[in-house]
């Protein structure tokens, strides 16, 4: 599962000043509010939020490495068994990805080339390591034996459709030994991506945009209780069609990009926070563990906490994606919360999440011909645990050295393509001559 995602990408600021009219500009296109152009930001990454999406990531190999749930042993089996939420970093990631790009399209609505900048960026980010993978699936299966007809499953993969119905059965079914199953987190983001700047073009105000965001949100809740509670779909339900679908699995992303444009901009010219920004402070608890109780309610009902019933796809899923989103201004204002995603192992596995996103599931017959090579087993406790610590060395090791020797060089093409950074209002008001800027 990316943002990177799955996967997809992802706080003290300047107290905004007061622009001149002189400053002040309207989109070239006549859409969208007026602008103030603030000066050039420093990129820089916001540590919280970097440290929210090392949690997420840690989460999700968590879901695929941590076993237990077999054994005799009741504190073994109670991990294995919270192990089963660790899909839940997956919605995390969605929502982190609505949050970031939301912010940084919307502030640059006045931006020249923007929509050319804004996909620049993405393919820069997304494309490299995705491509990397494939070509590594595609050569792994050709040593394997594979004919060119066995390769057509990996076109799916090319244009990013491993999500769709009756195409994801064809994706998983690739003949390559490397496994590509969670590529279909990508699919979504890319997905989004692609169709949320367009949706973007039509929106007049910031308050106008935060309205389409929300009916994002409605519209992905009203196909969910379509495909997932009513009897005319059980067949459709029972082969899991939409499991993986972009509606199905968008709430999250477009619950992240109403919290952007709900909390404002550091830029604003008045110098004030929305009012919406106080309310999204005030009720951001409440909704995370409603959200989070709603979701632990239907996992109550079904016996898992993976989305194995229709009850937790259509009430669950929604629920928790509300939780996900409202973590994000949880651990922007300043406390015991920012401080705590703010530590550096925590930030250092944010920043590499992607990759280690990626390699995590790719290399998974290596971690899985070392464990049973170094335990003697091929099931039980001990092979489960000496898998997973070569599982979380070997991704650390492999995703460190991608990012710092592939993705960055390739990042940095990214200051041809240039979108302001912009991250909604976070910053503590006792420190507002702090400038802390994100890259997205």
């Amino acid at each position: 599962m990316a943002s990177d995602k799955m996967i997809p990408e992802s706080a003290p600021g300047d107290a905004p000043g007061s622009f001149s009219a002189a400053s002040r500009q309207t989109s070239p296109t006549g859409l969208g509010p007026p602008y103030s152009t603030p000066p050039a930001p420093r990129t820089r990454r916001d540590a919280a939020l970097d440290g929210l999406r090392g949690l997420a990531v840690l989460m999700v190999f968590l879901f695929h490495y941590g076993g237990g749930l077999q054994s005799s042993r009741p504190e073994v089996r109670l991990f294995g068994l919270l192990t089963q939420a660790g899909w839940l970093g997956v919605v995390l990631f969605f929502a982190l990805s609505g949050f970031l790009i939301t912010g940084s399209l919307w502030e640059t609505v006045a931006q020249g080339h923007r929509l050319r900048n804004f996909y620049a960026r993405r393919a820069l980010r997304i494309l490299p390591i995705y491509s990397i993978a494939l070509l590594a699936a595609v050569a792994a299966a050709l040593l394997h034996g594979a004919t060119l007809a066995q390769l057509k499953p990996f076109a799916i993969f090319v244009f990013f459709l491993q999500n769709f119905p009756h195409l994801a059965a064809e994706a998983i079914q690739n003949p390559s030994p490397l496994p590509l199953y969670h590529f279909w987190t990508l699919a979504v983001e890319e997905q989004f991506y692609l169709l949320w700047p367009l949706i973007l073009l039509f929106a007049h105000s910031r308050r106008h945009a935060l309205r389409l965001s929300l009916w994002f949100f409605a519209i992905s809740l009203f196909f969910l209780l379509i495909i997932y509670a009513m009897p005319a779909f059980a067949g459709i339900r029972a082969h899991h069609l939409y499991d993986y679908f972009l509606l199905t699995q968008s709430g999250a992303i477009a619950l992240g990009c109403a919290a952007s444009l709900a909390m404002g901009s550091r830029y604003s010219p008045s110098g004030r926070k929305p009012g919406t920004h106080r309310l999204i402070r005030k009720y951001a608890l409440p909704a995370f563990f409603t959200g989070s109780a709603i979701y632990l309610y239907t996992s109550y009902l079904s016996g898992s906490l993976y989305l194995t019933d229709p009850i937790q796809f259509w009430l669950g899923l929604p629920a928790i994606s509300i939780a996900a989103a409202a973590s994000i201004p949880l651990v922007l204002r300043p406390g015991l919360l920012r401080t705590v995603f703010s530590n550096p192992p925590l930030g250092w596995m944010g920043r590499i999440s992607y990759g280690f996103y990626i390699y995590h599931i790719l290399l998974q017959p290596l971690f899985d011909n070392l464990g049973a090579h170094y335990s003697h087993q091929t099931t039980g406790n001990y092979y489960h645990i000496v898998r997973a610590l070569f599982a979380l060395l070997i991704t650390c090791i492999v995703s460190w050295l991608s990012f710092t020797f592939f993705e960055q060089p390739i990042l940095s093409l990214k200051r041809y393509f240039p979108l302001y950074p912009s991250l909604p209002w976070g910053e503590p008001l006792a420190e507002p001559h702090r400038s802390h800027h994100h890259r997205t």
